[in-house]
């Protein structure tokens, strides 16, 4: 792409070169009519006003030229996929992705997985028919994201305590606003970033319903961690709708609540606006006045008028918006689902391949792996494996396939690799020195077995990739293959299990007299 500037360079010097030499050409001819006219004024003066003219526009457009050929090259910049913007385009999208959804489930195998599916499904489904809006509160343990829960709904909803993980479960209360026409949702989560086990599980039930969310309560109780942005501007990235409240606002004075209220709006902009940043005392802490004491009402009028408004304003919308994503997320969780399905499936081909190579050449041996005879028995394979993948293709066709990656195998060396790992781990075991007359049917029949299990997995990207080896080729894909192989340390128990199969097959054979 470098070569672009010099070629405009080269291309407006020839242009220039052309328009001088018409100029010239021009100029001749027209001194030559002027003095065949010389004699008639109003002729002479006419040619020479078409001259001047004729100056001015090659001027004129010469600057032009110029102009833009000092303007950089533009880049063609990738347009962001569109969106539906409507709220009946975001409907019927949502709908779109559920009818698609049930087509998926259709061919899950998984009864669990499925039912599973199905039933978030259902309940997407219901939530589009019937829409009930979803505030979820979301924070670090001990925030006070259930004293603002009891605060909100004016009643004691949830236990709260000082300690981390006091709540250990999602719990949902129907709220009640003015000018919302149904209740709205509200859920307490577990806190985040708890250690140990339960705390990680109790996290990512949060960061599920989170996801879930029309609109974010994220609590805190002071400055922000790095900790706490991430998930933050992870769920805003999904295009989740967040106030941040700050809480136990009561815990500092004026100066401070305002510095920290600043703070915090510095911090998470433009992830969160600045009017969406606010502050609650959600369970003010006791004061002592004299000898009685006297407990504060809980101060969250800010945030429920904040919510309110955002819910009235944009309510609909939210819901929209979360529907969409919701079904978009069972979509590609459906199709993880078919794709790992489809993968075993496509495992258990290539098993079946390898253990009938492994047979074949311990029956026959082949002389130094001659991988364009085991390509013969792959084809069959490959064109297994195609049909898995929805890519129909006859024997031949398979054929040359397996020939071609053959051949790759051969030139990457792996051949002789292949024969050499073998021999080593047989070489561990005992069997091979009590029958030595099958020492080497069995490191030929391993080694063509294994080069199959590395061609099979090849054809699986292959296929995967709707028929492209991609970027790097066949070549980047089978040693890609071989890497990932060596790593499992699946080799090594083939060659075990093979070695098993194979001397107990060969022991049964009757010795020729």
């Amino acid at each position: 792409m470098r070569s672009l500037p010099y070629l405009r360079l080269l291309l407006l010097l020839a242009l220039l070169a052309s328009f001088t030499g018409l100029i010239v050409w021009l100029i001749q001819s027209f001194l030559d009519l002027y003095y065949a006219t010389r004699y008639h004024p109003i002729l002479g003066g006419l040619l020479i006003g078409v001259l001047l003219l004729l100056l001015l526009v090659f001027l004129a457009a010469a600057l032009y030229y110029l102009f833009l050929f000092r303007q950089p090259a533009r880049r063609e910049i990738a347009q962001p996929l569109a969106l539906p913007e409507t709220a009946l385009d975001k409907r019927k999208a949502a709908q779109q992705n559920l009818a698609q959804l049930e087509a998926q489930l259709a061919q899950i195998q998984d009864q669990v997985a499925r039912a599973a599916l199905a039933e978030r499904s259902a309940l997407l489904a219901k939530q589009l028919a019937q829409p009930q809006l979803k505030v979820v509160v979301f924070g670090t343990g001990s925030a006070g994201k259930t004293s603002l829960v009891n605060a909100l709904l004016g009643r004691r909803a949830g236990a709260v305590g000082a300690t981390l993980g006091t709540t250990q479960a999602v719990a949902c209360y129907d709220w009640n606003l003015p000018g919302i026409p149904q209740p709205v949702q509200i859920v307490d989560c577990p806190g985040i970033l708890e250690i140990g086990p339960a705390g990680v599980m109790r996290e990512q039930e949060a960061q599920a319903q989170a996801q879930a969310a029309d609109l974010l309560l994220v609590v805190v109780d002071g400055d922000l961690r790095q900790s706490e942005v991430d998930p933050l501007r992870r769920l805003i990235a999904l295009g989740k709708r967040a106030l941040l409240i700050l809480n136990k606002a009561d815990r500092y004075t004026s100066e401070e609540q305002q510095l920290l209220l600043q703070r915090l709006r510095e911090r998470v902009y433009p992830l969160v606006p600045p009017q969406d940043v606010l502050m609650a005392a959600a369970a003010p802490a006791p004061v002592q006045v004299g000898s009685q004491t006297w407990r504060p009402e809980p101060d969250v009028a800010t945030v429920r008028d904040r919510v309110q408004a955002v819910l009235y304003a944009e309510g609909g919308s939210l819901a929209l918006d979360n529907a969409l994503l919701q079904s978009q997320q069972l979509g590609e969780e459906a199709k993880r689902i078919l794709q790992a399905q489809l993968r075993r499936q496509a495992e258990e081909v290539i098993d079946r391949f390898q253990w009938i190579v492994t047979g074949v050449v311990f029956a026959n041996p082949i002389p130094a792996v001659d991988l364009l005879a085991i390509a013969a028995i792959n084809a069959q394979m490959v064109v297994e494996l195609g049909s898995l993948y929805g890519c129909k293709m006859n024997l031949q066709q398979g054929r040359e396939l397996a020939l071609s990656l053959a051949k790759t195998l051969a030139g990457l060396g792996l051949v002789e690799g292949a024969i050499q790992l073998t021999t080593g781990i047989l070489a561990t075991v005992a069997e091979v020195s009590v029958v030595g007359f099958l020492a080497t049917a069995p490191i030929q029949a391993a080694s063509a077995g294994y080069l199959t299990r590395i061609a099979g997995k090849s054809f699986i990207e292959y296929f995967q990739h709707n028929q492209s080896w991609g970027e790097g080729g066949m070549q980047a894909v089978v040693k890609a293959q071989v890497q990932n192989t060596q790593k499992s340390g699946w080799l090594q128990e083939f060659v075990r299990e093979a070695s098993r199969r194979l001397f107990r097959s060969g022991m049964a054979k009757p010795r020729d007299p």
